[in-house]
C-alpha cells in the first residue's frame, strides 16, 4: 500500500468514526464555571423539579429522580409540592435542594465536580427535626462525577443517603420524556436538553472511539499533517510572491503607497484617523488546477458605524455588489467588488486601479464637504 493509499484509508476511517456534538451549549456560551456552575445547576434543577413550574413538564424530573433512587412507588401530590434551594440548618449549613410535598421530603446534595466534604449528618438531622410529619424522607447525593472514593461511599451509606449519578438521572428523564414532551413549553424543554448535554459533554461523552482512532493512527496522521503543512506553505509562498508583484504594479499605476498585511492581503486605506475605509484583496479557494485560487477585491470599512458615512455613494456606484454587514465577527463591513482569475494580472491591476480611483473620489468629496461644513 502506498503512502497516499494509506492516507485515503485513514480519512475514510475517520469519516466513519462516531463523533459527539462538541458545539458549545448555551450554558457553555455563558461560561459558567467553578462553584458558580454548581450553584446554577442547583437553580436549574430547582426549576424543573417543581411539578407546578411554567415548563409544563409536570413531574417528569421528580418522577425520574425517584425512579433513579429506586423509590418509584413513593406517593405524593404534585399540586402540594414545592422546591427550594439553600435551606439553612440550625448549624448554619445549607442543603442544596429540598423537595417538600404533602407526605414526602427529599434532601439533595448536588455535586458537580467537587469532592463530598459536606456534613450529610447535619442535613439529615435538620430534615428529621423540621419535617416530622412527612412519612417519607429521602436523602440523595446527586453527583455529576462518578464517586469511587471508599471514604465518600462509606459517608453516603452511614448517613442513609442514596447515591445517584447524573447519568442514571438523565437516562430516566430521556426514557420518560415521551410522556410529557407534547404538553411541555418547547422553549423550556430546549433549555432542559441543553442542560443535559452540557453535563454529559463535561463528564460522560469522552468520544472513546475517536480517541482510539487517533492513538492507533497517530504516526500516519502526524505524517499526513506534516505533508499538508508543507503543501499549505508552498501555496502560501506562491501567493506571497504574486501579491508582491501586484503591489509593485498597482503602486506604479496609482502613484499611491499600498501595503501588504502578513504576506497575503494587498490593500490601501483612507481616513485612517477618522472614518477609515479602504480596499483589500487576496487569494482564496484554490484547486488542483488553480492552486492560487481566485483573486478577491473588496472595499473594507473597519468599523461598522463608519460605513454609513459612505453607504449611499457606494451603493450608487456599485448597485449590484454584495455587502457583508457582519464581516469579521460583526465589526467590519465588506463590499465585494470582483472575483478574478489569477492568470489575468492586467485585469486584476486595472480593476484595483479603477476601484482605487472611485473610492478616492468618494472619500475626497466626503472630506471636502465635511471641511466646508465646519467653516
Amino acid at each position: 500500500m502506498t503512502e497516499i493509499d494509506k492516507f485515503r484509508q485513514i480519512l475514510s476511517e475517520f469519516d466513519s468514526t462516531p463523533k459527539i456534538n462538541t458545539n458549545p451549549t448555551f450554558m457553555d456560551i455563558c461560561q459558567l464555571g467553578g462553584d458558580k456552575f454548581e450553584e446554577r445547576c442547583s437553580q436549574i434543577l430547582r426549576f424543573y423539579l417543581d411539578p407546578n413550574g411554567p415548563h409544563n413538564l409536570k413531574s417528569l424530573l421528580l418522577n425520574s429522580l425517584l425512579e433513579a433512587a429506586q423509590k418509584s412507588d413513593t406517593c405524593f401530590s404534585p399540586a402540594k409540592t414545592k422546591v427550594i434551594t439553600e435551606e439553612m440548618t440550625e448549624e448554619g449549613k445549607y442543603i442544596d435542594i429540598t423537595v417538600i410535598s404533602d407526605s414526602m421530603v427529599i434532601a439533595i446534595e448536588n455535586k458537580i465536580g467537587a469532592s463530598l466534604y459536606n456534613p450529610l449528618d447535619n442535613y439529615a438531622r435538620h430534615i428529621n427535626r423540621n419535617y416530622p410529619d412527612k412519612e417519607v424522607k429521602i436523602f440523595i447525593v446527586l453527583s455529576a462525577k462518578r464517586i469511587y472514593d471508599s471514604a465518600e461511599i462509606q459517608k453516603i451509606k452511614e448517613n442513609d443517603y442514596i447515591y445517584i449519578n447524573y447519568s442514571s438521572f438523565f437516562t430516566a428523564i430521556k426514557r420518560n420524556l415521551g410522556n410529557y414532551a407534547l404538553d411541555a413549553d418547547q422553549a423550556y424543554l430546549t433549555f432542559l436538553l441543553d442542560f443535559i448535554r452540557t453535563i454529559e459533554n463535561r463528564f460522560y461523552h469522552r468520544n472513546m472511539e475517536l480517541k482510539n482512532f487517533f492513538y492507533e493512527n497517530r504516526k500516519h496522521i502526524e505524517n499526513l499533517l506534516h505533508h499538508y503543512d508543507n503543501f499549505k506553505n508552498e501555496i502560501h509562498q506562491i501567493r506571497k510572491e504574486q501579491i508582491s508583484q501586484y503591489k509593485t504594479l498597482i503602486c506604479s499605476k496609482t502613484g499611491a503607497e499600498w501595503w501588504i498585511y502578513q504576506g497575503w492581503d494587498l490593500g490601501i486605506s483612507f481616513n485612517d484617523k477618522t472614518h477609515r475605509i479602504g480596499i483589500e484583496s487576496s487569494f482564496s479557494n484554490g484547486t488542483f488546477e488553480n492552486p492560487l485560487g481566485m483573486f478577491h477585491i473588496y472595499i473594507t470599512v473597519w468599523r461598522k458605524s463608519h460605513f454609513f458615512t459612505y453607504e449611499q455613494q457606494l451603493k450608487q456606484k456599485y448597485p449590484n455588489s454584495h455587502i457583508d454587514y457582519n464581516a469579521i465577527n460583526g465589526t467590519r463591513v465588506f463590499l465585494h467588488i470582483a472575483i478574478l482569475p489569477p492568470d489575468k494580472p492586467e485585469t486584476i491591476i486595472s480593476t484595483l486601479a479603477e476601484t482605487y480611483n472611485t473610492l478616492k473620489s468618494i472619500v475626497d468629496k466626503h472630506n471636502a464637504a465635511e471641511t466646508e461644513s465646519k467653516q
